[in-house]
C-alpha cells in the first residue's frame, strides 16, 4: 500500500482540502462562501479552533490512536515509511484508516497535550523523536510500553531505520503487542 491507495472519506477531503478543492466546471464565485471557523466559535476558543484547523495529519483516527513522525523533507512521510508502518498496523490488525500520523516538522511548537487532546489519543507512538522532545514530562527508553494520564506510549527509531533493523524490529514488535493487547 502506498499514499496514493489510501481511502479518506469525504469528510476527511474536506479538512484536508478546505481552501484549495476545485471542483471543474464550477466557478468558485457562484458557489457560496462558508462561514469562517472563527465566526463560528466564540472568541475564546477561536485561537485555538483555528490553530488545529491548520494541522496538517494523514489518516482516519477512527481508533484514536496517534503516530508522531519527523521528516524535514516530507509533508508526512516518505512512501518507504508508510509502506512500513502499514505493515506494522496489519500485524496489529489495524489500518490508516485506524490511525492519525502527524509530522513533528509541520507542527513544532505544538505540546503533546494538544495535539492529545485534538485527536481524543489513546494511544500514541513516537518515531524518531523521543517523549521528552514531543514535550511528555518524562523520559523512557526506547520500546518501554508507558502508562501516562490515560495514554499508553512507546517511542522508538525513525521508521526508515527501523525497516532494515531486524533486532529493533523485534523489541517494537514486543512492545506493539503488549500495547494492543496481541
Amino acid at each position: 500500500m502506498n499514499l496514493n491507495q489510501i481511502d479518506l472519506s469525504p469528510q476527511l477531503i474536506v479538512q484536508l482540502y478546505a481552501r484549495s478543492l476545485s471542483v471543474p466546471g464550477v466557478d468558485a464565485a457562484a458557489v457560496p462562501a462558508q462561514p469562517e471557523l472563527a465566526a463560528v466559535v466564540s472568541a475564546e476558543e477561536a485561537p485555538v479552533a483555528s490553530a488545529a484547523a491548520e494541522w496538517k495529519w494523514l489518516g482516519g483516527n477512527k481508533k484514536n490512536i496517534l503516530v508522531v513522525v519527523h521528516y524535514q523533507e516530507d509533508l508526512h512521510l516518505p512512501d518507504t515509511a508508510f509502506q512500513f508502518l502499514s505493515q506494522l498496523l496489519n500485524a496489529c490488525k489495524l489500518t490508516p484508516n485506524d490511525i492519525a500520523i502527524v509530522n513533528r516538522n509541520n507542527d513544532p511548537g505544538l505540546d503533546y497535550k494538544a495535539i492529545t487532546e485534538h485527536f481524543q489519543s489513546k494511544e500514541v507512538l513516537l518515531f524518531g523523536t523521543t517523549t521528552a522532545a514531543f514535550g511528555f514530562p518524562f523520559e523512557i527508553p526506547p520500546y518501554q510500553v508507558q502508562q501516562f494520564a490515560g495514554l499508553t506510549v512507546v517511542h522508538a527509531p525513525a521508521l526508515h531505520e527501523l525497516k532494515e533493523d531486524k533486532p529493533a524490529k523485534t523489541q517494537l514488535w514486543a512492545s506493539l503487542k503488549k500495547m494492543f493487547h496481541i
